[in-house]
């Protein structure tokens, strides 16, 4: 019986998870590297460095976060270059429903003082990011700083962290979990 429960388990979580079959993430970002973790109270940021770019999965822990597991996600955002919400080149990923599983549209923002200081529907501009591929609270991608202004390749990157309430299908100001003063450390 244990064993009928499990595989059912392992089955609807896969069921789940979604790829995009335009680009097979293994030759962005290969199975082998190593990565470093960011933790936060109910947020994880995993990043390493591969040739020209920076491969990352971010995610929002569901075990630890009862309302998307009963409410479905929301919006979840990670800022580069800046220790503050302020001046930070923000990518934002905003939950699509579909039939099965879910799917994550990106957006791109600048963080200003008192929010978004472009419209809330910008899209990334051509080469700054790729996704590779998502599930409920957890998108795979990669990120070219040569293509994002004021963002190195390597040393020290400020980092801040951000997500909506649950079931939120559209990007608007108004986050319930915001963690700054990260950063990561590239060679």
């Amino acid at each position: 019986m244990k064993k009928i429960l499990l595989s059912s388990l392992f089955l609807s979580l896969g069921v789940c998870s979604l790829s995009y079959a335009d680009d097979t993430g293994t030759s962005v970002c290969p199975a082998d590297l190593k990565y470093q973790t960011i933790n936060m109270r109910d947020m994880a940021f995993e990043y390493s460095q591969y040739k020209d770019h920076i491969c990352a999965v971010l995610s929002v822990d569901i075990s630890k976060n009862s309302d998307w597991q009963k409410d479905g996600s929301g919006w979840f955002a990670a800022g580069f270059g800046a220790e503050t919400m302020k001046g930070s080149n923000m990518f934002i990923f905003v939950p699509e429903k579909l039939q099965e599983g879910i799917k994550y549209d990106v957006y791109a923002n600048i963080g200003g003082a008192y929010g978004p200081t472009k419209p809330l529907d910008t899209k990334p501009t051509t080469g700054q990011i790729k996704l590779l591929s998502s599930s409920l609270g957890k998108v795979e991608f990669a990120i070219y700083p040569q293509k994002i202004s004021g963002l190195s390749n390597s040393g020290k990157i400020d980092m801040i962290f951000s997500h909506s309430k649950a079931g939120v299908y559209k990007f608007a100001p108004g986050h319930i979990a915001a963690y700054d003063d990260k950063a990561m450390n590239l060679k």
